[in-house]
């Protein structure tokens, strides 16, 4: 007698290997690929929660974003935003990860100093810092008088807001980055090194012709990881300015937040998401497919 498809799984191994993460899987189909799914559909109607109604629109919300001087910018927003947070945030990563990856006094120390911001709060983080960006009493005009330089409005000036989101978010990311290039560049054998020097190589050249190639996979995941998140800010956002003033600041995922739980145009909102999921799955599959031409 032949054996059931279930008496075969239970011979591999890989059966029980399910069997060990099926809640997982579970918990993520729920909370995760579920709403996804559900915020596609709700793209296409327009959706009245509280009188449970549900009018098909078809592409109607899509079209409206087009439309819409709000959403598109707070693409834009987000789009500088993110190109502030990639570049910079992983050049200085990786500058710190090269002066800790060699050998100095209290490096560990310097490390966890610079990490600290990432594991801390952001929401906690921010309220710190809207206090040190506060136009009368903050730290940073305090300093600015101290050596007779103008104060700044920081996040009630339009020309200003988006600056300080970019500049906070470099500071919580820094850590990070600097943690992930740390990693890559310990991996890089010490011969190449010493064969490099034999040569007659200097520090520049070792740098750029051995260091940075052979951590391209280290820099390209930076860029994706950076740019995912990037592209969903929105704790920071809202704690410091809310979007403020007159939209200079708001970006997409506030965008979808004041549009469901403010406006209360769920639809509106899922189509809102929908394009968002489709920009950062598009930007990732590009930056990976040239991470991959790139590898070494």
């Amino acid at each position: 007698m032949q054996d059931t498809f279930l008496t075969r799984a239970r011979k591999e191994r890989w059966f029980y290997a399910y069997l060990f993460i099926s809640p997982v899987l579970i918990f993520f189909g729920l909370f995760r690929v579920y709403p996804a799914l559900q915020t596609l559909v709700f793209s296409f109607f327009k959706v009245e929660i509280v009188a449970r109604r549900y009018s098909w629109v078809g592409l109607k919300n899509f079209a409206l974003l087009l439309q819409d001087d709000s959403f598109i910018r707070a693409i834009k927003n987000t789009f500088i935003y993110a190109l502030y947070i990639v570049f910079i945030s992983g050049f200085l990563g990786l500058v710190l990860a090269s002066m800790f990856n060699s050998k100095m006094k209290l490096g560990a120390f310097f490390k966890a100093i610079y990490f600290i911001p990432y594991i801390t709060s952001t929401v906690a983080a921010a309220v710190v810092w809207g206090y040190l960006y506060d136009p009368k009493f903050g730290l940073f005009n305090m300093l600015l008088r101290l050596v007779g330089l103008p104060t700044r409005g920081w996040t009630a000036s339009s020309r200003d807001a988006l600056m300080c989101i970019v500049i906070f978010s470099i500071w919580k990311s820094l850590g990070y980055n600097m943690v992930i290039f740390i990693a890559g560049l310990q991996n890089i054998p010490d011969m190449i090194y010493e064969a490099a020097t034999i040569d007659g190589a200097g520090p520049v050249t070792k740098f750029f012709r051995i260091t940075i190639p052979m951590i391209v996979p280290t820099i390209f995941f930076v860029i994706i990881y950076n740019t995912i998140l990037s592209l969903k800010v929105f704790d920071q956002v809202f704690v410091l300015t809310a979007g403020g003033p007159a939209e200079a600041s708001t970006v997409v995922v506030l965008q979808i937040y004041n549009q469901a739980f403010l406006n209360y145009r769920f639809g509106y909102a899922s189509a809102e998401a929908f394009v968002l999921f489709v920009s950062v799955m598009l930007i990732t599959v590009v930056q990976y497919w040239i991470s991959r031409r790139m590898e070494i």
